[in-house]
């Protein structure tokens, strides 16, 4: 089961980094690869989320279901398209005023396939992308 581990520091308040991350019906606009995102439904401190990230001309849809313990953690689990089973999590550690180290961890196994042979390199090379892709949305937004 493959696994890959990004860490990142942003100087930024961790709360704030937090809820960027946790905003995840804006991925579309800033994230490489997410075509869509859409809660499903909310209930405490749990979402279900149906999104559609692409690759190479491939696009798939998968489910994902999320428990949020702000400001510190998110954990996501789901499946869908070359995916039969996605963990991560986002780890959020404030490391003095307005500095937060970012790790996200992805953990996943491949359902098989022409899209799967997609999705193994897509995985490697996005985690990398998406830390990055939010550390850019976070200087953008809260400045640098």
């Amino acid at each position: 089961m493959p696994s890959f581990t990004v860490q990142e520091t942003l100087h930024h308040p961790r709360p704030a980094v937090y809820d960027l991350v946790a905003d995840i019906e804006r991925y579309p606009e800033f994230v490489p690869g997410w075509k869509e995102a859409r809660i499903l439904w909310e209930e405490d401190n749990r979402r279900s989320v149906e999104q559609a990230v692409g690759v190479r001309g491939f696009v798939w849809r998968l489910r994902t279901e999320a428990v949020l313990e702000r400001p510190h953690l998110i954990r996501i689990d789901g499946k869908g398209g070359p995916v039969r089973r996605l963990h991560q999590v986002w780890r959020f550690e404030e490391r003095e005023p307005n500095v937060t180290l970012v790790e996200l961890r992805t953990d996943y196994a491949l359902a098989g396939g022409p899209m799967a042979a997609a999705a193994g390199p897509f995985f490697q090379r996005r985690t990398k992308d998406i830390v990055a892709a939010f550390r850019q949305r976070a200087d953008a937004l809260l400045g640098t």
